[in-house]
């Protein structure tokens, strides 16, 4: 399964370490390399912590990390499985994201939102696979 999560910041970084601890690989789109960077410098800044608490090792930490690719290109998500998609909490944003990559992406993949607050229903309405919009929601910070 090819599980794609889009955004990085404090929400999408947490979704993206959580699946690659439970040991899935997955792709994380974000709009800048240096916004990528720093998503992954806190991910590494956590799991460090976790490896001086004795709750993982080194190893497992290297795992991790090694579960998670980075893109700043759609193209790298067509192939998507399942799409996470965590970004702004603004109704309009989700939309303009959901119909740009509804054409990129398989058919058959899913779309989950990682929204409290917006109508899954109205973000889902934009799509050409509504019955393939789902919501998902974490609760911060993620991987606790």
């Amino acid at each position: 399964m090819k599980i794609v999560v889009l955004g990085n910041g404090t929400m999408g970084a947490g979704i993206v370490q959580t699946m690659a601890q439970k040991g899935l690989a997955v792709t994380m789109k974000g709009r800048s390399n240096e916004s990528l960077d720093r998503a992954m410098q806190r991910m590494n800044k956590g799991l460090t912590r976790l490896v001086e608490k004795g709750k993982m090792t080194a190893e497992d930490a290297d795992q991790i990390i090694g579960r998670i690719t980075v893109t700043t290109d759609y193209a790298d998500i067509a192939q998507a499985d399942l799409v996470i998609e965590a970004i702004s909490e603004e109704m309009e944003i989700k939309k303009e994201i959901l119909r740009e990559i509804d054409g990129l992406v398989q058919p058959s993949a899913i779309f989950a939102t990682n929204t409290s607050s917006l109508s899954i229903t109205e973000l889902a309405s934009v799509t050409k696979r509504p019955e393939q919009v789902i919501g998902m929601h974490f609760f911060n910070p993620v991987p606790v």
